[in-house]
């Protein structure tokens, strides 16, 4: 454990262009990473800088503002991840020529914005994030309404999935939405 939290530290120094001289790298500095968890695949430290940092090692080194969530919440956003990431998304700003499997963008937008009005009963709903699901040539949205902070994941199921979180991503929101929906 003591040469992940000492690899953990390395990566942190250089991404967070942390002061200081790098022979200094130790399991305890820069950071004093606290282990909260491990779940398949993924061990979760946690630490503070400016503010509250989960530090993940699983199949990369990564870190994340806690926004908020427990690690209990951030394995959710992870189950979310990997089942969104192997139903081949592609978003709404990505365009795909010669492939006539995809959705032109415009068709993509159209598709979301009509699933969102009829999940959330014709209310004003802003898409916070879209995604096609090549695999399943499905679509799957994060959608947000005026005023309010919770979101809702829509396209899964027929109730929409209500999630809080309003400091996390939108990326990271859709995917704990979508473990939610994994989990029951």
């Amino acid at each position: 454990m003591e040469n992940l939290q000492k690899s953990l530290n390395d990566y942190l120094f250089y991404e967070l262009d942390v002061e200081g001289d790098e022979s200094l790298i130790s399991e305890t500095w820069p950071f004093n990473l606290r282990l909260i968890g491990e779940a398949p695949g993924l061990t979760v430290f946690e630490f503070d800088d400016d503010e509250p940092y989960f530090a993940l090692a699983g199949k990369s080194l990564d870190f994340m503002t806690k926004a908020g969530m427990t690690f209990e919440d951030l394995v959710l956003q992870h189950h979310g991840a990997s089942w969104i990431a192997d139903r081949d998304p592609v978003d709404l700003a990505m365009s795909i020529l010669c492939e006539p499997s995809v959705p032109s963008a415009l068709e993509r937008r159209r598709a979301l914005e009509a699933l969102g009005a009829d999940a959330l009963s014709g209310r004003p709903a802003e898409i916070l994030e879209g995604l096609f699901l090549r695999r399943e040539r499905q679509y799957l949205g994060l959608f947000g309404l005026p005023g309010e902070s919770d979101a809702f994941v829509v396209g899964l199921s027929p109730t929409p999935i209500n999630v809080s979180f309003p400091n996390a991503s939108v990326w990271r929101r859709l995917a704990w939405g979508v473990g939610m929906w994994l989990q029951a």
